[in-house]
């Protein structure tokens, strides 16, 4: 609800418990207010003393949608690989339905009991200690949520009641999380830049090895394409700052989605230039991105290598294949969708991509989680046919991709919202990072190409990390 007086807030709030009391379990409440806008990275880093570990970022490359999430007001989680989606999405329903006490409240776009959370890449993959804060599906409802509407903002304050609460202990709460608006504190410039005292690239030659091996099953024609990825791990002399590193991100990349989902544990943070789905109404967006070359060093190199990338076969033969895939998926929940014929170009501040915009006006019923489940992994995450590409992947990487190249998004209670896939990424834990790129193998595809374009996709979390090499100046 909008809260508009003290008296509403308290009303609401008491019919709430009264509801928990008479039906023997908790009520989420949810508590929206109209704020003079924050920085959303203050606003992130405020949080920290108090909600550390459960915390979440996420600003789309237009920053019409900006959101801060602080603690977890509720969870929902599975391990399991068959029909998780589904099982996500049928548990948010019945919370919603059964756990949330609406009271008629109407809702602005992007506030009140929002889901925020992902999937990993491959639920049947084997799990690494690194991911262990990062099941096989994981959402949450933050207990406290900042959201910047193009440039508007709002605090949403989420809390479960009982039948025996007061209403006065959780006025004072939302009372009490209204400071975390007012306070601008943070001065991230002032961080000493931590010093790397190790790189290791994981696997070099069994991953150009793996290329080989992938372009013979494609001359052989056993698949179209598949995407293989490999690591690179740093460690610091310090743990690492999540502040930090989401800053550089926000300012090296502006044109990207910038992200951080916090664990325990592990935290995973990128900025990834990838839609996967976004639901807004009647109408569903995605993007085709695939096909790379790096940014020249001048205005010129930079659109002659654009130009070169426009026109090269292998990176179009790459990108029509997930432009058709896209397009197959979109066309089965869509009444109409429109693409354009030709791809444009989409520059990050270290490479750019052939580009292609997808939209498509929806059939009833279907919702955003369909559309989740029908695209992943997309041939420029995962390969081409999808069933054939997942068990090359598993074969020959030798390691969990955890979230990496996977859905991560919110959805709010209107049932719109917004899905990544969840590349230039790291998983962060204390003093280490791994980081995760890859690229999409066709036919011409070569071991020493796909290595160069890997490092390059390494660059965005690399530069972000920053650090100084030891021995270095």
């Amino acid at each position: 609800m909008i809260a508009t007086t003290e008296q509403l807030v308290q009303e609401y709030i008491k019919d709430a418990i009264e509801c928990a009391k008479n039906e023997n379990q908790p009520k989420l409440v949810s508590l929206v207010k109209k704020v003079r806008p924050i920085d959303p990275l203050i606003f992130y880093a405020n949080g920290h003393d108090q909600f550390y570990k459960e915390r979440f970022f996420w600003k789309d490359p237009n920053s019409y949608y900006t959101f801060v999430g602080l603690g977890y007001a509720h969870t929902i989680c599975t391990n399991a690989a068959k029909e998780r989606y589904f099982h996500i999405e049928n548990e948010w329903k019945r919370f919603i339905k059964e756990d949330f006490y609406k009271n008629n409240q109407i809702f602005p776009d992007g506030t009140g009991p929002l889901l925020f959370g992902g999937f990993s890449f491959d639920p049947n993959q084997y799990r690494e200690n690194y991911w262990s804060d990062f099941p096989s599906s994981k959402f949450m409802i933050p207990t406290v949520l900042y959201t910047q509407v193009d440039k508007e903002g709002y605090l949403t304050v989420n809390m479960m009641v009982k039948g025996q609460d007061s209403v006065k202990k959780h006025i004072n709460y939302f009372e009490e999380v209204q400071k975390l608006v007012l306070c601008e504190e943070y001065d991230g410039e002032s961080h000493i830049s931590p010093l790397l005292l190790e790189k290791e690239e994981i696997g070099v030659e069994k991953f150009k090895g793996n290329i080989e091996r992938a372009t013979t099953l494609i001359k052989q024609q056993a698949i179209e394409k598949v995407v293989l990825a490999r690591q690179l791990k740093v460690k610091f002399n310090e743990d690492i700052s999540t502040e930090y590193v989401l800053q550089r991100l926000l300012k090296e990349q502006p044109t990207s989605y910038t992200y951080i989902l916090e664990g325990e544990h592990q935290h995973f943070i990128g900025a990834s230039p990838e839609r996967l789905v976004q639901k807004q109404g009647d109408y569903v967006f995605s993007t085709c991105l695939a096909g790379s070359i790096p940014r020249g060093k001048t205005g010129q190199e930079d659109h002659e290598l654009g130009e070169e990338l426009l026109q090269d076969p292998k990176n179009l033969i790459e990108h029509d294949v997930v432009v058709h895939m896209i397009k197959e998926a979109m066309n089965s929940y869509c009444y109409e969708v429109e693409i354009p014929s030709k791809p444009s170009l989409y520059k990050t501040k270290h490479i750019q991509h052939l580009y292609t915009p997808v939209k498509g006006r929806i059939k009833e019923d279907v919702t955003l989680f369909s559309f989740i489940q029908k695209l992943h992994p997309t041939p420029a995450l995962g390969g081409y046919p999808q069933q054939e590409a997942l068990p090359i992947i598993r074969k020959l990487e030798s390691f969990d991709r955890g979230w990496y190249a996977a859905p991560l998004g919110w959805m709010d209670i209107n049932g719109n919202g917004e899905f990544i896939v969840g590349i230039r990424s790291a998983v962060i834990q204390q003093k280490e990072a791994v980081l995760f790129a890859g690229c999409g193998i066709v036919a011409d595809s070569t071991p020493e190409s796909e290595y160069e374009e890997t490092r390059i996709k390494f660059n965005p979390m690399l530069s972000a990390l920053g650090g100084i090499m030891r021995g270095t100046h």
